[in-house]
């Protein structure tokens, strides 16, 4: 009884936190349903004595919330499903129903499938349809055209329901997915700032890189959504109005992936000069000073290139230009140590190609920043 009441207790719980469903969510779900209907209807047409269950699961399989995800599944589909339909009946030519036979059938569909270089989705498909028509076309004749020609149908109007009603990420949701790494580049360079501002240890610096590390990961992922958008609008018949935005994301993106490298090279400088770690107040100045300026440049591209935002990116590169001359003096209270100075100077190098670099992105987009 205690475990029903636990069983119970959990599901409730789970219902309780059920999140209502998007805009985008409730709108794939029409549309997808909207298309297994009409690939019904239009499947009874093609065969008007037949019980065309495939098209609608075509449907239902294929419609995918970006155009490029649905065309690469229908793809798959229809392909997969045309060399399961040739593989079973070459097969049931030579052999019956029976365990080797259904073991040589998925080999050949797994090994063909990968052969041809088809997706996850094309070799289940190649496999399902194998077996389905090896093992049901031998009591209904016809059953393999069948199976192809409802495939087709519901891919189809898969395909026509994706491009006539296309969704697609809001612009917001493009922007926020392209800003995300440079929004992770301020944070490390400002905790960077504010650790070597006073005594840092290694263990710190090793922190900080690990950190930097996981810049280059996010930009990757980044740069593989921001290719899916690019591919969605190139399909997307109304997205003509989108690609202002796109082009900014791919800009921010950019932008993003160099000052993820230039970090990435400050916490390695720290790293191998730790054996000797120093307070270093005026680079941790200059380094939370390139943090404030990296969060200006990211409201700058979120307001779509608003003057005032352009000014505060400019004012923030030039006070941080300003402390420059005033932490060169900085390392001469140290020991003659090679280390130190190369430390040292790969920090600044790095952090005035991340200010050149911000100041190139907004030039010419209102008042320079230098």
């Amino acid at each position: 009884m205690s475990k029903s009441h636990s069983t119970l207790r959990s599901f409730c719980s789970k219902v309780s936190h059920i999140t209502p469903l998007t805009r985008c969510q409730s709108y794939l779900s029409a549309k997808t349903a909207i298309g297994a209907g009409v690939a019904w209807a239009v499947a009874q047409v093609v065969e008007p004595h037949g019980r065309p269950y495939f098209a609608p699961i075509a449907v239902v399989i294929i419609v995918q919330p970006t155009i490029s995800d649905s065309l690469s599944r229908a793809f798959q589909r229809v392909i997969g499903v045309i060399l399961g339909v040739a593989t079973a009946l070459v097969v049931s030519h030579f052999l019956g129903p029976s365990a080797w036979s259904i073991g040589v059938i998925v080999f050949a569909g797994l090994l063909l499938g990968r052969t041809f270089r088809l997706g996850s989705q094309g070799v289940t498909q190649f496999c399902v349809t194998a077996l389905l028509v090896f093992l049901l076309g031998r009591v209904t004749p016809g059953y393999g055209g069948e199976r192809i020609v409802e495939t087709g149908v519901g891919a189809a109007v898969a395909v026509l329901v994706v491009l006539l009603i296309p969704s697609a990420p809001t612009l917001e949701v493009v922007l926020s997915e392209a800003l995300a790494p440079l929004f992770h580049c301020s944070d490390t360079l400002r905790s960077i700032g504010e650790g070597v501002g006073q005594a840092w240890t290694r263990d710190q610096a090793v922190a900080w890189r690990q950190e930097a590390r996981g810049l280059m990961e996010e930009i990757d992922a980044a740069r593989d959504s921001q290719e899916r958008h690019q591919l969605n609008a190139r399909w997307n018949l109304r997205a003509h109005d989108e690609q202002a935005v796109l082009n900014r994301s791919e800009e921010a993106l950019r932008v993003g992936e160099r000052i993820a490298i230039y970090a990435r090279s400050i916490a390695r400088a720290l790293m191998d000069g730790s054996a000797d770690a120093q307070p270093m107040p005026g680079v941790s100045a200059v380094l939370v000073g390139t943090a404030l300026a990296t969060d200006a440049y990211v409201a700058w591209v979120t307001s779509g290139g608003d003057s005032s935002q352009i000014r505060l990116l400019s004012e923030t590169i030039r006070s941080i230009s300003d402390t420059f001359d005033a932490i060169a003096y900085c390392p001469q209270q140290w020991e003659i140590d090679a280390t130190s100075w190369l430390m040292f100077g790969t920090i600044l190098s790095m952090n005035h190609w991340i200010l050149t670099e911000l100041g190139q992105a907004s030039r010419g987009h209102g008042t320079a920043a230098s």
